[in-house]
Formats: structure tokens, sequence, C-alpha cells
């Protein structure tokens, strides 16, 4: 299923806004959604703890630089889309990582010309 990886080097950019925006659009429209909050902070846990979380998301916060492909890999399995947010200075790592592994990373968005 779709994983879409919000990465930025530098913190405070508006990943995990972005995240969540983008997560409850596909569940409001009957999208099961299987959020990884890769950031240390957890932004996307406790906005999850908080009341009107829909009912076709998911969270998972126990994920570390190590296993967070195999994370990722379980929860497309599970879901029909996997949202990813990392901390600014993993985003790096974590797309060198995911690319070793055969995915494709591109640090900027490619708009058709």
């Amino acid at each position: 299923m779709p994983t879409i990886v919000f990465a930025s080097p530098k913190g405070g950019v508006g990943k995990s806004t972005a995240a969540v925006l983008l997560a409850t659009e596909f569940a409001s429209h009957g999208g099961s959604v299987t959020m990884i909050d890769a950031d240390p902070n957890r932004p996307l846990t406790q906005w999850a703890n908080r009341p009107g979380k829909p009912p076709k998301l998911s969270v998972i916060a126990t994920t570390t630089e190590e296993s967070i492909i195999d994370t990722i890999e379980k929860a497309a399995l599970q879901t029909t889309f996997v949202i990813v947010d990392l901390e600014g200075t993993a985003s790096m790592m974590a797309g060198l990582r995911h690319e070793s592994r055969g995915f494709g990373y591109h640090s900027r968005p490619r708009f058709p010309s």
C-alpha cells in the first residue's frame, strides 16, 4: 500500500501537522491509515490521545531507527495508507536506509512539467 514519509532535515517545518491533516483526510474518506510517529517528541501520539481521532486511523509510536523499515512494511500489509513522520535530524538517515532497501526516496517533491 502507499507509504508517505514526511521528512526534512529541519525541525518545526510542519511535518507532523501535514501528516495529521493527510491521514485524517484519507480516514474520513474510508481509507484505513497507520501513522508511524518516529519523532522522539511524539507529536502524532499526543494528537491521537485527544478526542476526535478517526476510528480507521492508528498511530504506532514504538519504532526505532533500526526497526522503522520493518514497521513500515508490516503496517503496509495491514492498512490502505502508511504515513511516517520523521524527526528532523533523522530524516536524511532514514531516507538513505529506505533507499537501500529498494524504495525510492526524494528529498524534494517532483512535480510534472
